[in-house]
């Protein structure tokens, strides 16, 4: 699932601060919001990896979810959103 550039880029991220600050604020939301309210509804949502959405205002130009780490929207399909 995780491919060597994406982990690398993580792990650049992952200093004791930045990782503290994580921490606290995911205690800080289950503590506010509740825990059982943080996870989405369809347990299927919390498997996924991203996504790409475009919009304009309130219409929504693009929709792209990545079905895996590195499924990315095209390029042009984003700027071909755009410019619409």
């Amino acid at each position: 699932m995780w491919n060597p550039p994406a982990v690398d880029a993580m792990m650049a991220r992952n200093d004791k601060e930045s990782l503290t600050f994580l921490g606290e604020a995911y205690k800080n939301a289950a503590d506010n919001i509740g825990i059982q309210k943080l996870a989405p509804p369809a347990i299927d949502d919390t498997l996924r990896q991203g996504g790409t959405f475009v919009f304009r205002g309130s219409s929504l130009l693009l929709e792209h979810y990545d079905a895996k780490v590195g499924d990315n929207s095209d390029v042009e399909d984003i700027l071909a959103a755009i410019e619409r």
